[in-house]
């Protein structure tokens, strides 16, 4: 309850801020949409980067290769500290010659702090996309005619579709991001869509093996801790970036010990980023692992958690809280190996 009542706090918080979605608007979505969906994402923002050096600078700062990112496609990346932990992970867009970067609210606000902080030595300049973009979620089946709905083609996994104004990024199969200018934003929130509660896209979002980093778990994570290998966002080839030594070293010579899992539980809690989930070793119980992202539909709780890279369905697991629900072991859609 408790949980719950802190992300509604949290939620309030973030519709406080945003000028295209009003508390009344975001009341009446709901997590019962079948099929297709939309949803309005007002926790993920954008990141305008400008300048002659923007490409060059985030090329030293950024686990992905800049060389890669072309008009039809994008970029998943990571932005690590000195020692390799993660100050966020992001989607990267080009709009002509700027860049967009997308993420989680609290990840991008640390990262774009890192990022100013060093940009004064570069030709490079930042804006807020607060006011520019708004952030949409697209899933459910049969969201290919939803998609066409809206006047896009479907891109495939890692490309996007553009019409004026609007990205649409394809994250996976029935799993897209949608930038729209937020001039457009509050008309769509008019038409006669099937807009779902950000709950069901990020539900959705769990279940692809994608995660976020909320403001407790900044700097705890390394990226292949959050599999970010198995999802393209890292680049081996590409030359140095800040935090590469670590990053190159738990590739090449091992020691990473740890990986995302998803889980999943019946129960109506939502776990906090962070909270312990503890593994059963006898008659014992020992913390295993960390929750990164929680979502809960219909009192099944889906969890992206990092664990030990040895867990198996064996292991008998479960939430650390007062009711301490039992956590089943789901299949990752991709390999860590």
């Amino acid at each position: 309850m408790i949980a719950r009542l802190l992300i509604s706090i949290a939620i309030h918080n973030v519709i406080m801020h945003t000028s295209w979605l009003t508390a009344e608007q975001y009341a009446q979505l709901s997590t019962q949409v079948q099929g297709a969906f939309i949803a309005p994402l007002p926790a993920f923002e954008t990141l305008l980067i400008s300048g002659p050096d923007n490409r060059k600078y985030l090329q030293g700062q950024t686990t992905c290769d800049l060389d890669q990112l072309q008009p039809e496609n994008f970029l998943r990346g990571a932005h690590c500290d000195a020692k390799g932990k993660m100050w966020s992970q992001f989607h990267l867009v080009s709009d002509g010659e700027q860049l967009v970067v997308l993420a989680f609210r609290d990840e991008l606000n640390a990262s774009a702090a890192q990022w100013k902080k060093f940009g004064v030595f570069s030709k490079v300049s930042f804006a807020s996309g607060q006011q520019h973009y708004a952030v949409f979620g697209i899933g459910g089946s049969d969201s290919e005619k939803l998609i066409k709905q809206l006047g896009f083609s479907v891109p495939a996994p890692g490309t996007l579709s553009r019409k004026p104004n609007a990205i649409l990024l394809g994250l996976a199969d029935d799993h897209f991001m949608l930038l729209i200018a937020q001039a457009e934003a509050q008309p769509l929130m008019q038409q006669p869509l099937p807009f779902a509660a950000p709950t069901l896209w990020l539900a959705q979002h769990i279940q692809h093996g994608f995660s976020y980093l909320e403001q407790a778990l900044i700097g705890a994570f390394v990226p292949q801790m959050l599999n970010l290998q198995a999802l393209d966002a890292i680049s081996f080839t590409k030359g140095c970036y800040i935090g590469q030594e670590t990053v190159a070293r738990l590739k090449y010579r091992g020691g990473n010990k740890r990986a995302a899992y998803i889980l999943t539980a019946q129960t109506d809690e939502v776990p906090a980023a962070g909270t312990d989930i503890e593994v059963q070793l006898g008659e014992n119980w020992r913390r295993s692992g960390q929750v990164v992202n929680a979502a809960n539909i219909n009192n099944r709780l889906w969890l992206i958690a990092v664990l030990p890279n040895d867990t198996t369905p064996a292991d008998s697991l479960r939430l650390s809280s007062d009711s301490a629900p039992a956590l089943s072991l789901q299949p990752l859609p991709y390999s860590i190996n």
